[in-house]
This record gives C-alpha cells, sequence and structure tokens, in this order.
C-alpha cells in the first residue's frame, strides 16, 4: 500500500486482558491460587511498538473519518480523509478509501486512492501491518490508542523498527474550533505529552484544490476528444 495511506484505518481499542489472583475467602496451605484473565482496567500506553489492541466494532467506526492532526507531521499532504468499511469484503480484506492534496515539491496536486488490509487476528485486535516500497519494502504498522467512534479516534504507528512514534487523529468533523482542538489535545496528551501539529482541513482551500483537479481533467478530455475528431 502507498505510504500516503497512513491509514489507517480506524479503529476501537478496548479493555486490556490483564491476569489478576484471587484467592478462597478461608484459603489453606492445600487451597491452590487461581488466576482470572477476565478484563480489568483499560490497557495502559508505554510504547507504540509495545501497546495492543482489543476487538474492533468496524461497524462503528465505518464511514467517513478526517486526518486533522499529527505529531510530528511527516507526510506531505493535506485534506487528508478516509473512507472506512463496515464489514470485510468478500476476500476477507478491508477496503480503504483515501482523498489528499498531495504538498511534495511544493505543489498542491488532488489524489484519491484505494487499498486493501487483511482482515486477520492482528487486525481484528487493533494492529494494522502492510508494506510499503517496491524494490526494497519496509513494513508499518498502526494501532488505535482511543476512540468514541462518533468524533475522534487517536492512532500511533512507526515504521520497521524505528523508535519515533507516529500519531495522527482523526475526526469526523472536517474543521475544528479552538474548544475542540482543546479538548483533542487533553485526551491525546493523557497517552502522551506532545503538542499535535493542525492539518489544513479548510473547506475553502480544500475543495479548491478538488475543483482545480476537476477542471483540469474536463480540460484535458475536451481536448482529447476534439483532436479524436479531427483525425
Amino acid at each position: 500500500m502507498n505510504k500516503k495511506m497512513s491509514i489507517v484505518l480506524l479503529l476501537l481499542v478496548g479493555c486490556s486482558l490483564q491476569r489478576v489472583t484471587s484467592q478462597d475467602p478461608t484459603p489453606t496451605s492445600a487451597t491452590p491460587t487461581t488466576v482470572s484473565t477476565a478484563p480489568t482496567t483499560k490497557a495502559p500506553f508505554s510504547t507504540c511498538t509495545t501497546y495492543g489492541g482489543m476487538p474492533v466494532d468496524l461497524k462503528a467506526l465505518s464511514g467517513y473519518w478526517y486526518e486533522v492532526a499529527r505529531s510530528p507531521d511527516l507526510d506531505e499532504s493535506v485534506c487528508q480523509n478516509y473512507t472506512f468499511p463496515a464489514s470485510p469484503n468478500a476476500d476477507n480484506k478491508l477496503e480503504i478509501q483515501t482523498e489528499y492534496v498531495s504538498t511534495d515539491d511544493n505543489k498542491r496536486e488532488p489524489m484519491k486512492e484505494s487499498g486493501l488490509l487483511p482482515w486477520d487476528s492482528n487486525s481484528q485486535h487493533g494492529i494494522f501491518n502492510w508494506n510499503i516500497g517496491e524494490s526494497v519494502q519496509m513494513s508499518v504498522t498502526y494501532k488505535l490508542l482511543d476512540t468514541d467512534a462518533t468524533s475522534y479516534a487517536l492512532f500511533c504507528g512507526y515504521i520497521g523498527i524505528a523508535p519515533v512514534p507516529l500519531f495522527k487523529v482523526l475526526t469526523r468533523k472536517r474543521e475544528l474550533i479552538t474548544e475542540e482542538k482543546n479538548k483533542v489535545q487533553q485526551k491525546f496528551n493523557t497517552f502522551v505529552d506532545k503538542q499535535l501539529i493542525w492539518i489544513e482541513q479548510s473547506d475553502e482551500k480544500c475543495n479548491s484544490a478538488m475543483r482545480s483537479a476537476g477542471g483540469f481533467i474536463v480540460a484535458l478530455a475536451l481536448v482529447l476528444l476534439i483532436r479524436q475528431r479531427n483525425h
């Protein structure tokens, strides 16, 4: 999958299975200690590489999401959005679609891509893996940190064995007011003490870029049609 699909596909972190011990109220030397694997508390976050997920509700997170913030901002794109499916396809794959404006080489070029992620035991537990590159491939992993499925989703990721974590914030709403950004920042800081970098998502600038691309495509189609008739 193209590295622009920094996906991520969008998914729920539940409660981690934590081992707790309990003993009989009137234990004797012959009474063994029993171990319970029932979920007891939310999974703690230490590092992205060691963080694990829990079963995911695809239907709850399906639909449209906007990528509004990153930390650090290493992607050469703005106005990025994702569409997530409510269920895997017939091949047990998740079909993810994304649109964004590439800022590579200081240009603003609208892009539209799609990709497939396996709906395997990892992804079913909120851990998504894929490879990027052609001659030399590198693994990419993204994990869901937290979401309410209706307004925000926090992700952490990493490439290969690189120690630097990559954080992304997706929201259902395209543009957030200051108060909403502060709430997202506070939620993010419960996991890691970093400042989010807010990404361009204004309707005016993003839609303008998309319209420019559409106008160019129409003009190109007309030119090709005229040439074909002249032949």
